[in-house]
């Protein structure tokens, strides 16, 4: 039987570069881009970027999408308490559940609402095993 809650935790700190690219932000000094590690189960936390927050961005009421896993390898997203100087951040950060139950490479959606309401969507792909098939 596994443990409720995996062991591995893999942060994901989503902000903006320079170019306007979306990135990692986990370290603040050396952003990364947005990539997952898919190699072992794991607890996932998506958190929007303090620059992000400033600029009143949220995650969307449902943040993000996984096609084609049909609640096989990602568990339901649940929100997460954040601040950002010292205040509640609502709809920032939220965690799901890799369960690294089967391979392949899945497409997943990040939903966002930038400071004028739009929706932003960000469609990376990401890779678990043996890849293209």
């Amino acid at each position: 039987m596994t443990e409720p809650t995996p062991q591995k935790v893999v942060d994901l700190v989503i902000g903006l570069d320079e170019n306007f690219n979306f990135m990692n932000y986990a370290d603040p000094a050396k952003p990364t881009r947005l990539t997952m590690d898919l190699s072992e189960r794991s607890l996932m936390v998506f958190t929007l970027s303090d620059q992000l927050i400033k600029a009143g961005w949220t995650f969307q009421r449902r943040p993000i999408e996984i096609q084609r896993d049909y609640g096989v390898n990602f568990s339901s997203y649940a929100w997460m308490e954040h601040h950002y100087e010292g205040k509640p951040a609502p709809f920032t950060r939220f965690k799901i559940i890799y369960e690294c139950a089967r391979m392949g490479i899945y497409s997943y959606s990040l939903m966002m609402t930038d400071s004028h309401g739009q929706k932003i969507d960000l469609d990376p792909d990401v890779e678990n095993g043996m890849g293209h098939g």
